[in-house]
């Protein structure tokens, strides 16, 4: 015969694994959506110069064709490695590869990590890739796998160093690709601790003239 207290540690314990069965298929499912949405829209798919540069997370393999002709790019900038560990965005990645081909576009990569940060000297590559399109009147398009951290470095050095936007609107702009300091500080971190350096690449690459007398500082939330 179960005691009062054994009935209420063996309905808690009950509670507590319906509750992360339940956080799991809620997680499963959130990602099934987000999967089935990319395929009807183009990941964060983005115009940071109309007609001249756009940006995105990884499109679909059913889309990419689409909106590289769509958008007349002529140039891809691609910030991630060959091979990516997720079986889908593989055959997206191939799908990307074959359009590009076929279309006769340009495909420059330049590897950062996952989390926005990597190498200086590869990212103000990325930066140059970005200027050389633009002053070559052909549009370009920037991206990574989800279009939030490598895809918004990019895009926020292009904003501050090369066009001499405010940080605070080219913070804004970060946040409307679903990026956060307060949950991913690092990139945020990583592009002020180094602005200097990348700005001196920047003018030894020749992708601006000359550093700017007074270095931007991204301020995350708060």
């Amino acid at each position: 015969m179960s005691t009062p207290t054994g009935t209420s540690r063996t309905k808690r314990i009950a509670w507590t694994v319906a509750s992360l069965i339940a956080l799991i298929v809620l997680a499963f499912n959130v990602e099934a959506i987000a999967r089935l949405r990319h395929q009807v829209f183009p990941k964060r798919f983005g115009i940071v110069e109309p007609g001249k540069i756009y940006r995105s997370g990884q499109l679909s393999a059913r889309l990419v064709r689409h909106v590289l002709e769509e958008n007349h790019i002529a140039v891809v900038v691609d910030l991630t490695a060959d091979a990516p560990p997720d079986p889908s965005e593989c055959r997206d990645e191939a799908a990307e590869k074959s359009a590009l081909a076929d279309l006769g576009i340009e495909r420059r990569q330049h590897i950062l990590l996952s989390d926005g940060t990597g190498d200086v000297t590869v990212y103000a590559a990325a930066v140059k890739s970005v200027v050389e399109a633009e002053r070559a009147g052909s549009p370009v398009l920037i991206h990574c796998a989800a279009g939030t951290q490598r895809t918004g470095g990019v895009v926020a050095l292009y904003r501050l160093l090369v066009q001499g936007r405010p940080s605070a609107e080219v913070y804004r702009e970060m946040q409307a690709y679903k990026y956060s300091a307060r949950y991913s500080p690092r990139l945020l971190e990583y592009l002020n601790d180094n602005m200097a350096a990348l700005a001196n690449e920047l003018v030894r690459n020749g992708a601006i003239e000359r550093v700017p007398d007074q270095l931007p500082v991204l301020r995350g939330e708060g």
